[in-house]
């Protein structure tokens, strides 16, 4: 999978669940390599992409018009 792409997984499905701790679960990962990955699209894309809380993550307005493409 490249990197691009794997990125763009994680995002949609942490978009999804609302969770960077259920996604690692779900593509069995570990939540801090799903937090590094969101943060280096994050960096590539120069937006961010997620307003993170202890409880949830919720797509900011970047990560919504991302979502929708």
């Amino acid at each position: 999978m490249s990197n691009r792409f794997q990125q763009l997984s994680i995002f949609v499905r942490a978009a999804e669940t609302g969770s960077f701790s259920r996604t690692a679960r779900e593509l069995g990962l570990s939540q801090p390599s799903v937090s590094r990955i969101v943060h280096e699209l994050e960096e590539r894309l120069g937006v961010k992409l997620f307003l993170r809380s202890t409880r949830r993550v919720t797509p900011t307005e970047a990560g919504i018009a991302l979502l929708e493409r």
